[in-house]
């Protein structure tokens, strides 16, 4: 079953309706183009002067004093994700700018979701009671968007690169997702994204796909050591978070589609959404959940 962690603390209670996250957002886009701009040679030491002194900005530091562990742990632990941060082709961030935009970003989910339960161990996803398998759901009909499990083995990876070699456009080049299990709000938000998605894109595209679900500590863990950028703490180990594809959708001229239906959520206060290249990050925003358990309902007794 679902464990308490240490990433989230269940005796916090974010002060989520005082935030100002549009501000916030729109100053990490800022300080982002100015990393950017300092970036190069010797230029890591910049980076890391240039973050100290963004982040004593009002706009920064009243979101970053509400972070779980306190403004001063967020900032230490963005500041050491720069010194280690090594660019290769597994992680999402693909420049420093990229790690420090989505480690800022993610720390709207963290203040969401701080007093919440993480799963700590693979067993404890897969055991959950409070999460629902998408196989059943899958197997009634009852969902809009598309996902993989992720291959077992030499002979299911060989098996999926032959596939993406003869037909490139069948499917986005992932691993696939590791857990089908997923929290029902999470289920009733993609499937609702995944309806505007299908009635607004254009002719032929595929359905939304999803990449990544709910995860484990463990998992978010072993992630990290293959050089993906997963920030810990993360709403996908309390299974509020999903992933969903977004470069394969360009060779369907559906990606900007896509992409504004994600931030007309976000404008709504309906989900924090980060932009991670390949795919774009999801987490539900708590005060939206009510909604969204009530929509699942109606789901099962269609």
């Amino acid at each position: 079953m679902a464990t308490d962690s240490h990433e989230f603390d269940d005796r916090y209670e974010p002060p989520n309706s005082d935030l100002d996250l549009d501000t916030y957002r729109s100053v990490v886009s800022d300080l982002t183009r100015e990393v950017d701009a300092r970036v190069g040679p010797g230029g890591r030491a910049d980076v890391e002067a240039l973050l100290t002194e963004w982040i004593r900005r009002p706009q920064l530091h009243a979101v970053l004093a509400c972070s779980p562990d306190g403004k001063d742990a967020a900032i230490a632990k963005l500041l050491e994700e720069v010194r280690d941060y090594r660019p290769n082709d597994r992680s999402s961030a693909s420049g420093v700018s990229t790690l420090v935009r989505i480690y800022l970003l993610s720390q709207i989910d963290s203040i969401w979701w701080a007093g919440g339960t993480s799963f700590a161990s693979d067993d404890d996803v897969l055991r959950s009671r409070e999460l629902v398998t998408l196989e059943s759901l899958r197997s009634r009909h009852l969902l809009e968007f598309s996902y993989r499990l992720q291959p077992k083995g030499l002979a299911g990876r060989s098996r999926d690169w032959a596939m993406r070699r003869v037909m490139p456009r069948r499917q986005p080049h992932t691993a696939g997702v590791s857990f089908t299990n997923a929290r029902p709000e999470l289920v009733v938000l993609l499937n609702q994204l995944a309806i505007d998605f299908a009635n607004k894109a254009p002719s032929g595209t595929p359905p939304l796909w999803v990449t990544s679900l709910t995860r484990s500590v463990q998992h978010q863990h072993r992630l990290r050591n293959l050089g993906y950028a997963a920030m810990i703490p993360s709403a996908h180990c309390c299974g509020y978070a999903a992933d969903v594809e977004m470069r394969w959708f360009r060779q369907f001229d559906a990606h900007q589609t896509l992409a504004d239906l994600l931030l007309e959520r976000q404008d709504a206060g309906l989900c924090n959404v980060i932009d991670e290249g390949q795919a774009w990050h999801v987490c539900i925003n708590p005060s939206a959940c009510d909604d969204l358990r009530q929509a699942y309902s109606v789901l099962l007794a269609a």
